[in-house]
């Protein structure tokens, strides 16, 4: 029978919130290119634009909403790799004080810890 080990909270929170970022990811990947669908509020007139006309593009590219999509995107992947950084560091750490607190030469292999 192999033991079972049980994580600590913290451990099941980390992977828990790791999770749930990763599952809103692909979705906010999907819109971060296009305009909301909802039309853009106007605070700056009641009436109608008279002459001109409309340039989708840079609607779409000058949209504020899918801006704050786009960097909420980037923040979440930039928070995974801070994570995943961080993470190694401690690891490696740990790995060195455990090869010290045993003398170099006799540090058992990491799976049997």
């Amino acid at each position: 029978m192999t033991a079972r080990t049980t994580l600590p909270p913290i451990v099941r929170d980390l992977a828990e919130r790791a999770l749930l970022l990763a599952a809103e990811l692909p979705k906010a990947e999907g819109i971060q290119w296009t305009s909301a669908p909802v039309p853009k509020p106007r605070d700056d007139t009641t009436e109608r634009a008279s002459g001109g006309h409309g340039d989708p593009t840079f609607a779409t590219v000058a949209d504020d909403r899918r801006l704050a999509v786009r960097a909420a995107v980037l923040a979440g992947y930039d928070a995974l790799e801070g994570a995943i950084q961080a993470l190694e560091v401690a690891r490696a750490g740990l790995d060195r004080s455990i090869s010290s607190y045993y003398g170099d030469h006799d540090t058992p292999d990491r799976a049997s810890y």
